[in-house]
């Protein structure tokens, strides 16, 4: 193959550097393109487009003629001017998804630029002339006047847009199918498998024999392509490495759209870098995702300037618009973590990278929380996959000292901004997926059952088991992504709540907190935990012996933290899961599978702060009476303390509630209007009323007490 890339090449330089021929060379590259632009959707209809042979062939000719300003892209990279994106006349690009710009306002902006053009020169042919003099000389101030010439980019610049649109359709697009491919390839694996099992157990219908014949035919065909994918572009690492190279290009010119390598980024998102093809960046992060995982392919090949780039964009909304290509930018990195990549070299880059030591930590956790809506209707679910790969890099960043300060530093500037938004969004993912896990578990065992008893379950007719035995497959599958998931979670709130226990105090999270710890701790040492016995837990990532350990380490953190004693409150407060005895159950589990004695004794200290907290909120809520409606927050059905107005539906309700609330949801719960909490109109007369209300009561029942005290004896005038 490189054998019939470097003839190609060969045969397209010599035309090129023939001036006679130069032009219909581009012009043939550019109509290549053009035809197969279709080429990048998901289907490609092959009676309309060329194959993917033959782009494939055509990125590495074009990755050949790079070559020579690849060797040297710092001081030719300036010849590549973004106007040619606009104002060529080979190639469109404004039918492409730009990087932050809508399609009308990519349209308004090269309209813009024409204008601009046509008021420059208004002044006749003799500016016109002047402006063409001044082009020649490279600047890109005036290549205003290519927009009405469509002419004068240098080989240089229309190489380096060609090749960017014929990686797309070839390399790029070839290594999407291929991993398009090994998907397929491991969903028809796993299918067979499990048919295979099936039959093992007694399933052997003619349709399951059908059905693995044909799975077994499937698998062969796809296991061929795979091969044929492999041979061309993964084991080919002098190609692999020309392309890297190219995207380190396209990574530097970026960058300098923006100003280059600083930060912050400037507040207002240039319109040259808006109007980029989204796809540019793209293809240069997939690349990245495929290489870092193909051994030694990224051996000796300098990632500063990748790691750079992903750090300036990955939490930037306002520059890069798509969530999915910022999430890519942490798959990236996920890659290169030094426990993963087999690479000694990748430490350095996150604990000696001075951009890395200052901003990587932050724009995780503005990803983690932007990520929750991606626009997407499968946006629930690509959140859990997205944050597992985060969460899987702040954990390693968490054992570098200089990011572990760094993380201190964000939780104390953003505690009441973007690290309370990821807490909370922490504690939502760990609800839910450690109850879908338990609910499914019960569901696996009720099958496990069925298929026990092996009388009942001869009887059933083949199609019923077989569709019974999907099912549990597919449970299977889903319970081991879920509780992988929700370790993580857990675990994090571990280690972060040692350190950083402040934002778990807060008044709008920590009843939140609370109730999660309450509602876990009910399900691992409550009267139903014997139910979520299963017979190969560790199958399933189901652990609750490590669980349980860190349900109470967090308690107990918290605890330590506590210097104003609201957090016993807060855990008697949860009428749902909240029980005394709870925690002595939890104890003894505690002490018979090893845990900490200082954490168990700790947390039992905790048990009796709450106990004693539940007393007095009952003796509190008897004192109070029946209190007026208008004093109750209207979700809560509890006493208001600090009572605020929302502006669109003119409701009262209590801050710390409707915070919660914003936290995941920036809109008015009473009719969905936008709402934030700098929008919120604090109540001043209704809780003035409601401290009087308090006060009077409490006034009423010390009277009451104290003349129940002076009655029966008459021994209160002689304590006078």
């Amino acid at each position: 193959m490189n054998g019939l890339y470097d003839g190609l090449k060969d045969v397209l330089l010599i035309l090129l550097k023939n001036l006679d021929t130069r032009e219909k060379v581009l012009e043939y590259i550019a109509e290549v393109i053009n035809k197969n632009a279709s080429r990048s959707g998901m289907q490609v209809d092959p009676l309309k487009c060329a194959s993917s042979g033959m782009f494939v062939n055509l990125s590495a000719v074009m990755l050949r003629l790079c070559e020579p300003f690849l060797d040297n892209m710092e001081s030719k990279k300036d010849k590549i001017d973004v106007n040619y994106l606009f104002c060529n006349n080979r190639i469109d690009f404004k039918d492409l998804t730009a990087i932050n710009a809508s399609s009308d306002e990519v349209s308004s902006w090269i309209e813009s630029i024409k204008n601009e053009h046509d008021q420059n020169s208004a002044s006749g042919e003799a500016r016109l002339m002047e402006s063409q003099e001044a082009t020649s000389s490279g600047k890109n101030s005036t290549s205003l006047v290519r927009c009405a010439k469509k002419e004068n980019f240098s080989f240089i610049c229309e190489c380096f847009f060609m090749t960017a649109r014929v990686l797309n359709l070839g390399l790029m697009k070839a290594i999407s199918d291929f991993k398009h491919i090994s998907q397929q390839l491991a969903r028809f694996e796993d299918d067979l498998e499990s048919n295979r099992a099936m039959r093992d157990q007694g399933g052997g219908s003619p349709q399951l024999e059908q059905d693995i014949n044909r799975l077994e035919k499937i698998v062969e065909i796809l296991t061929q392509d795979k091969f044929c994918y492999e041979a061309q572009i993964l084991r080919d690492g002098a190609f692999l490495q020309r392309a890297l190279s190219f995207y380190r290009l396209m990574i530097l010119w970026s960058v300098d759209l923006v100003g280059g390598f600083k930060m912050p980024l400037p507040s207002q998102c240039p319109k040259k870098f808006s109007c980029i093809p989204e796809h540019f960046l793209d293809d240069a992060m997939d690349l990245l995702v495929l290489t870092s995982r193909i051994p030694k392919a990224l051996e000796s090949f300098v990632l500063d300037d990748f790691l750079s780039f992903i750090i300036m964009f990955m939490g930037s909304t306002s520059y890069i618009k798509n969530p999915y290509l910022r999430a890519k930018m942490v798959e990236v990195l996920n890659c290169w973590m030094p426990q993963r990549s087999g690479l000694s070299s990748t430490a350095s880059l996150f604990e000696g990278h001075q951009l890395c030591l200052d901003y990587l930590v932050r724009n995780l956790l503005k990803l983690y929380v932007d990520i929750e809506f991606t626009g997407s209707h499968t946006q629930f679910f690509d959140k859990f996959n997205i944050r597992h790969n985060i969460a899987e890099l702040l954990e390693y960043l968490w054992d570098v000292p200089s990011h572990r300060n760094a993380w201190r530093q964000i939780a104390k500037e953003e505690e009441k901004g973007v690290y309370l938004n990821f807490l909370n969004f922490l504690i939502n993912d760990s609800i839910y997926l450690l109850d879908e896990s338990l609910n499914k578990i019960l569901e696996l065992k009720e099958i496990e059952a069925e298929m026990a008893n092996t009388v009942e379950w001869e009887r059933r007719p083949p199609q019923e088991r077989e569709e019974r035995l999907r099912v549990f497959h597919q449970w299977e599958n889903i319970v081991r992504f879920d509780m992988k998931l929700a370790n993580e979670d857990v675990g994090m709130l571990a280690f972060t709540s040692e350190q950083i226990p402040a934002p778990f105090l807060l008044p709008e999270m920590v009843e939140r907190v609370a109730s999660m710890l309450n509602y876990f701790l009910l399900q691992l040492a409550g009267p139903q935990r014997k139910s979520l016995t299963v017979k190969d837990p560790e199958k399933y990532e189901f652990k609750p012996k490590q669980l349980l350990k860190q349900i109470a380490t967090i308690y107990v953190h918290i605890s330590r933290g506590d210097k104003e004693a609201v957090f016993p409150a807060a855990i008697s407060k949860d009428g749902r899961a909240y029980k005394d005895q709870l925690f002595a159950s939890a104890a003894n589990i505690l002490w018979r599978i090893g845990g900490d004695p200082q954490i168990i004794k700790e947390f039992m200290q905790l048990a009796g702060k709450a106990k004693a907290a539940a007393s007095e909120a009952m003796d509190a809520e008897a004192i109070l009476g029946d209190i007026p409606d208008e004093f109750l927050d209207p979700i809560q059905y509890t006493l208001m303390k600090d009572p605020v107005i929302l502006p669109s539906s003119k409701v009262t309700i209590d801050r710390p509630v409707i915070i919660r609330h914003l936290l995941s949801d920036s809109t008015d719960p009473f009719n969905r209007s936008h709402l934030t909490q700098d929008m919120l109109v604090p109540n001043t007369e209704l809780k003035l009323q409601i401290e009087e209300f308090v006060r009077s009561q409490q006034s009423r029942k010390r009277t009451a007490a104290e003349s129940e005290i002076g009655e029966p004896d008459g021994t209160a005038d002689m304590v006078e």
